[in-house]
């Protein structure tokens, strides 16, 4: 199914790599709904950072534009050794913007930082088969991992970038002064919540394939996509993601503009802080799925730019992914019925959170969620908020998971999206329900001894049963409660070459001028 989907993208938007052009942008102005919490691109699990780190940090492959293929970036080549080792080899031309060689040890010290405890890295979680690298010279070195990783290549297409090893030690400031990468562009300036300004690295080893890439790219943050809009159509910025369904048209009616939507990778779902009042009772969770109209929400607030998932995979996941998959319907009657089996017959009251402008509709479904749930006795509140006071109060609770305090707080729900760029279906079920996941409320180590049981068959088809009987696990507890798939929806210039991507990515490097 994933190679279909591979297929049909190469068709519809063609493949990577940047069109000739007349002459070199000068610049491109790209804006998106928030900014990445560092410029450090091994301590965070964030969507906006994998966007922005490639653009200052090189990984060691990565995934064409177009067919999602995975290719050669850093590495040029790699081989299988055996069911636990991967050999890789380097490019000999790439440089660190201060003109150091990027090396074998490079590459171990920035995954040996991701794991090592005292960096407290949410991505440590992505890289739990780790085992180590052994350093065969300069330009080859051997993975090691714990058990058998099938995902490994595609996770390394957004995670583990290669950072110079001169910033050991330093203080976290300095990655938001400038940038410690070998990729194409470098960090010149950062006014925080506001602007990022990159320039072209002259050292960058990709510019003889991309010699017509933009010289300067300015990054804005405009959390509200009206606003947004409302920029590219004044001509203050170049691309923008994120376009509103009632707002396409409008764009559209503007022959400068052009609108490109592609379904995506991102996962809306609702969470729970598991455990605590009543969503320890399991009739309360499965009335709450079943009172949902995720259809409704669909078609009336994203515009049918969103497609029905049954499950927590995407179609580009290495395993597990079963179209004919679905989820608890939207049954009023059910749901009513299961409140009056539950211990809150009544009903109860609770706050449902959720980050303004973040991810398409993510305000209007939080704000509907309410009238749905009033049908079966809660008493639902809408509480929007901005991006960075959401990441500090869903980390407080996550921070507590297990605890003594932990039961004690609020109950909440929470509506957000997962990507999952790196198509591992391990670190999602890790991400949603792991004792240590980024985004978990909830703690079962039976359950992340199945995840990580499952991650190490070396028979993709054992995988895939593997993993779907994890989603059982997940459907039968009503761990999350997925909505639906979301098209991403782009907006830019005519005058510029650019294709959307299905992974959320932006690669300024593939832009050009016609």
């Amino acid at each position: 199914m994933r190679i279909a989907y591979s297929a049909l993208l190469a068709l519809l938007l063609g493949w990577g790599g940047a069109p000739a052009s007349a002459a070199p942008l000068e610049k491109v102005t790209i804006v998106l709904p928030s900014e990445t919490p560092t410029m450090h691109p091994l301590t965070e699990s964030n969507f906006i950072g994998t966007i922005t780190w490639r653009w200052a940090y090189d990984t060691l492959v990565s995934a064409e534009t177009g067919s999602g293929k995975i290719a050669p970036w850093l590495a040029v080549k790699w081989e299988k050794l055996g069911p636990t080792q991967v050999k890789f080899w380097l490019r000999k031309d790439a440089k660190f913007n201060d003109g150091t060689p990027v090396t074998a040890a490079a590459v171990k010290h920035s995954i040996d930082t991701i794991v090592a405890p005292e960096t407290k890295s949410r991505q440590a979680a992505y890289f739990r088969e780790y085992k180590g690298i052994e350093v065969l010279d300069d330009h080859t070195f051997i993975w090691h991992s714990k058990g058998v990783d099938n995902g490994l290549l595609d996770r390394i297409t957004t995670w583990g970038l290669t950072v110079n090893p001169k910033t050991k030690g330093k203080e976290l400031a300095i990655f938001a002064q400038t940038s410690h990468g070998s990729g194409p562009y470098i960090l010149k300036s950062w006014e925080k919540a506001n602007r990022m300004i990159f320039e072209a690295n002259p050292n960058w080893w990709g510019k003889a394939k991309y010699p017509d890439m933009p010289k300067t790219v300015i990054l804005r943050r405009i959390v509200e996509p009206t606003t947004r809009v409302k920029a590219l159509l004044a001509d203050e910025i170049d691309i923008m993601s994120g376009v509103p369904p009632h707002l396409i048209e409008q764009v559209r009616a503007d022959p400068k503009k052009v609108v490109a939507a592609v379904p995506g990778i991102r996962l809306m779902y609702l969470n729970y802080s598991h455990g605590i009042g009543p969503l320890a009772d399991r009739n309360v969770l499965l009335a709450i799925n079943h009172a949902i109209d995720f259809e409704k929400i669909r078609k009336t607030i994203l515009g049918g730019l969103a497609e029905p998932m049954g499950q927590l995979y995407h179609p580009w996941t290495y395993a597990g992914y079963d179209p004919q998959r679905k989820w608890y319907p939207y049954d009023p009657g059910k749901a009513k019925a299961l409140m009056k089996a539950s211990k809150y017959p009544k009903g109860f009251k609770i706050t449902i959170h959720t980050a303004i402008g973040r991810y398409p509709g993510d305000n209007e479904t939080c704000e509907a969620l309410p009238g749905m749930l009033k049908g079966i006795g809660i008493d639902a509140t809408c509480k929007p908020m901005n991006y960075p006071l959401y990441t500090k109060l869903r980390r407080a609770y996550i921070d507590k998971v297990g605890k003594k305090d932990y039961e004690k707080m609020e109950p909440v729900l929470l509506y957000q999206g997962f990507g999952n760029s790196a198509n591992d279906p391990a670190g999602i079920m890790r991400a949603f329900a792991g004792c240590k996941g980024a985004w978990s409320y909830y703690c079962d180590k039976e359950l992340d001894a199945a995840i990580d049981k499952a991650a190490r068959y070396p028979d993709l088809e054992d995988q895939n049963v593997a993993f779907g009987k994890i989603l059982d696990t997940f459907k039968e507890r009503a761990l999350v409660t997925p909505f639906f798939r979301i098209h991403d929806v782009y907006a830019y210039d005519n005058r510029l070459n650019f294709t959307a991507r299905h992974d959320e990515k932006i690669y300024p490097w593939e832009i050009s001028s016609k």
